[in-house]
């Protein structure tokens, strides 16, 4: 759980009281402008899971100019309005 200093009252608390919420009501009061500063405590603070890393992309051949579409292509796709 966050620990919070207010900058305005908050249900009953002064401003410049520390007050203990959830990450959802920090979050809450952050946005609304309530909220001085911000203490998260250690028990909140989790190590991030180790992630794989990918293999780096590779670029992919570009067909020559000259070369007709791959048989069983469709035809582009008509974009915008028609004309009555």
């Amino acid at each position: 759980m966050p620990r919070i200093t207010l900058a305005n009252w908050y249900r009953g608390k002064a401003p410049g009281d520390t007050v203990d919420v959830d990450a959802a009501t920090a979050k809450a009061l952050r946005r609304d402008g309530r909220v001085a500063s911000v203490e998260d405590t250690p028990q909140q603070v989790e190590a991030a899971p180790a992630v794989e890393a990918e293999a780096p992309a590779q670029p992919q051949p570009e067909p020559a100019a000259d070369s007709a579409p791959p048989a069983g292509a469709e035809p582009p796709a008509q974009t915008g309005r028609r004309k009555r």
